[in-house]
């Protein structure tokens, strides 16, 4: 709810199933800005969930390793719009049977920038990128300091 609470919302958007859950997979998988999700159940086919609710703006972040491992894992990547900060760290192995995208995903609500976004690589090395324009995914190669 954005003030440190929660509100029970499986219900309304058909997510209450009572089958044996083995994984969940949550990801961008149809490329619109909002996270869908794969989940398997044991002794069922598994579901394809997608993310029809209404969103604001968003920013994806896909990082490459250089002097740190290829995929980036253990880099923690925070973001500042105005007050409000959010921090992702990039793992492997997320879920029991899945694995969720090493796209990080980051909620932008009304704003259509991102004011800094900082990456810590595994490796130790820190860069800051200023005044990212959302609804895109940008891809950061470590030590280049520029986005694509």
């Amino acid at each position: 709810m954005g003030d440190g609470t929660f509100v029970e919302a499986a219900t309304p958007y058909g997510l209450d199933s009572l089958r044996d859950g083995r994984g969940l997979a949550v990801s961008d998988f149809d490329g619109n800005g909002s996270l869908d999700l794969v989940v398997t159940n044991y002794g069922a086919p598994a579901h394809y969930f997608v993310n029809r609710a209404a969103t604001g703006h968003w920013l994806g972040v896909r990082l490459h390793g250089v002097e740190s491992n290829r995929d980036a894992v253990g880099a923690v990547v925070r973001m500042r719009t105005g007050e409000k900060r959010q921090m992702r760290v990039v793992s492997a192995g997320d879920g029991y049977a899945s694995q969720f995208s090493k796209t990080l995903h980051f909620g932008l609500g009304a704003l259509s920038t991102a004011d800094e976004l900082e990456v810590t690589w595994p490796s130790g090395r820190r860069e800051t990128f200023l005044d990212l324009q959302a609804d895109r995914v940008v891809e950061i190669r470590e030590g280049e300091g520029d986005l694509r």
